[in-house]
């Protein structure tokens, strides 16, 4: 027995030592992080979780740092710069290891000290420090180093994935042991042990069996490793689909350009992913363009494909910054969509193409737009300084570089005045509005600026939706009644409903209903500008059951008397560029003839 189990403690020595020995730092690391995230989630911490968040950032941080660390000595080692001809070779993973421990240790211990707080600020900059140090990740390793770069990455990919699924496998196989032991026995299992199974086995578990598949610094990353199951699938799904994608985007494209109807916030995120995506694809199709005619060809165009939508993306982004100045989010979508766009132009212009110039441009990009003067915070507060002050000169409210009240602004000017505060208050603090006196407070607000401050009313874009309560109808003035239910899924652009010489049509495109009556028009009503009476009498209310009443529109021509009952309608309202785009409505059209006499009939189509 003795001899069974030492056999079997010596295969699992060997099979476990070489990935410890080279990444124990980063394996404590791991440990760490786990233990931290299952205090805050399960243990006794659970109630100070902003401490163990904190805590388990930092050691996220921390981690990332020291496999950069190790992989770069180790780089350093294999050229001859790091250590003596004379050093063993156990002493080599073991110094740069302890390198590791002393930078974590002291990226770790500033991270904790940056995220104080939790605010919006400090761990956006996180993220974005945490997503150079994974870029460096990849980059280090291959720095000045003739192995195929894209081929590095589909290894550490199939690693990745090999190393989730054996997380997942253990995790069900032990939670379905755990679940069966309680049902036979009669044991009680808390829901917290479950947790921290799946915590342990994706939080320490993975990361180890992902270690374990990482090159080393003279391991050479052949071609024709690469799995055959990611072959056909990015070959025939993954660049079929992003193909499908990018024939849609260039019909919307297109019709953009003959509508001239820019979208509301939509374009922007829509483009930006799936430039990211896309560009993140190319490091897998690229290994197989040598031998596969369909690779080289998506290689080939979708570097260019990409460049107009990348226009229309900055075009729309434009129009929404015009209107609300610049944000976080827009100073990240504008700079990665310029980043995009740069490596496109370097993809398809330079003669000596090297991928691992992306991921280089990429890490100093992220890492400047949370530092320095030019960050997105700083351009940010900026630009939303310069816009409250332009709306405050508009009404002659700043003087001697104060804000005087002033009652004469207008509604929409309003409650772009009050998004302005809101931002700062919610993203960073209201000290940083120039024009704001020391200490104030939103319980000023109304004495500062000569209006009400009211929460949740801002100038972005906003989905409504209203639904008319139960209600009755007077119709005995109407002989023809038109129910439109589901206008938005009819193939057809306009969609008609007739009865006899009256015809009820409703556009989808411009959200116009008409009336007519033996084929000429007598009466159109355009439902954007009924929502936008909505907003102006219930304000910025996003979601309400309204009076029947506020869901009717009435009039009446020479020759028909018509009354159309909204029963629930959805838009999307932008109050600054006056748009609205409806997508969702349900009404009945009631129709009679002046003079007529009354007869209720049925619709027909």
């Amino acid at each position: 027995m003795k001899t069974r189990l030492g056999r079997l403690l010596a295969k699992v020595r060997v099979l476990v030592g070489p990935t410890f020995r080279r990444f124990w730092v980063s394996v404590a690391f791991t440990v760490a992080v786990t233990t931290t995230s299952i205090m805050a989630t399960t243990g006794r911490f659970s109630d100070d979780w902003e401490l163990m968040g904190r805590v388990s950032l930092a050691l996220l941080a921390g981690l990332l740092t020291s496999w950069c660390t190790i992989l770069s000595w180790e780089r350093r080692v294999s050229s001859g710069e790091a250590v003596s001809s004379d050093a063993t070779p156990d002493a080599t993973p073991a110094t740069g290891n302890l390198a590791a421990l002393l930078l974590s240790a002291v990226v770790a211990g500033g991270t904790f000290a940056m995220v104080n707080g939790m605010t919006f600020v400090s761990v956006s900059r996180h993220v974005a420090i945490c997503a150079f140090l994974l870029l460096m990740f990849f980059i280090i390793p291959n720095l000045r180093r003739t192995r195929s770069f894209e081929m590095y990455i589909v290894r550490l990919f199939s690693q990745a994935v090999v190393s989730v699924m054996f997380a997942a496998v253990m995790f069900l196989g032990l939670a379905a042991i755990a679940l069966t032991v309680s049902a036979l026995f009669s044991l009680t299992v808390p829901s917290d042990f479950y947790i921290r199974i799946w915590l342990v086995m994706f939080g320490v578990l993975a990361p180890f069996i992902f270690m374990a598949g990482i090159p080393g610094p003279e391991e050479v990353v052949e071609d024709h490793s690469y799995p055959k199951i990611l072959n056909n699938l990015v070959l025939y799904v993954v660049t079929p689909l992003l193909t499908a994608y990018s024939l849609i985007l260039f019909a919307y494209f297109a019709k953009i350009l003959i509508t001239w109807q820019w979208p509301v916030g939509l374009v922007g995120h829509l483009v930006l992913w799936y430039s990211l995506v896309g560009t993140a694809v190319l490091y897998f199709v690229w290994p197989l363009a040598l031998k596969n005619k369909w690779a080289e060809a998506f290689s080939k165009y979708f570097t260019i494909a990409l460049i107009p939508l990348l226009v229309m993306m900055f075009v729309s982004m434009g129009i929404r910054i015009k209107y609300y100045g610049i944000t976080e989010n827009r100073y990240y979508v504008l700079v990665v969509g310029l980043w995009v766009l740069g490596s496109m132009l370097y993809l398809n212009l330079s003669r000596a193409k090297k991928s691992i110039v992306l991921p280089i441009s990429l890490a100093i990009v992220v890492l400047f737009s949370v530092l320095g003067p030019w960050s997105s915070f700083s351009v940010s507060k900026w630009s939303q300084n310069r816009r409250l002050e332009g709306l405050c000169t508009k009404y002659g409210m700043i003087r001697d570089g104060s804000i005087v009240p002033s009652s004469e602004v207008s509604p929409s000017d309003r409650d772009q005045i009050r998004a302005i505060v809101q931002y700062f208050d919610r993203y960073h603090d209201l000290s940083d509005v120039r024009v704001l006196p020391q200490g104030f407070t939103l319980d000023q607000f109304d004495e500062v600026f000569g209006f009400s401050y009211v929460e949740g009313e801002s100038g972005e874009p906003r989905r409504v939706q209203y639904v008319a309560g139960e209600y009755s109808l007077d119709i005995g003035e109407f002989q023809y009644l038109f129910h439109f239910t589901e206008p938005f899924r009819s193939t057809d652009r306009i969609h008609r409903l007739s009865q006899g010489d009256v015809e009820a049509a409703y556009d989808r495109d411009n959200h116009r209903i008409t009336i007519t009556l033996a084929g000429n028009l007598e009466w159109e009503q355009c439902l954007t500008e009924f929502v936008l009476e909505i907003q102006s009498k219930y304000g910025a209310t996003e979601s309400a059951e309204l009076l029947p009443g506020d869901m009717v529109i009435e009039a009446e021509t020479p020759d028909l008397r018509i009354k159309v009952v909204v029963v629930s309608i959805s838009a999307t309202v932008d109050p600054v560029a006056r748009q609205t785009v409806v997508h969702e409505a349900e009404f009945v059209v009631l129709v009679g003839k002046v003079g007529h006499s009354v007869t209720l009939q049925r619709n027909a189509r």
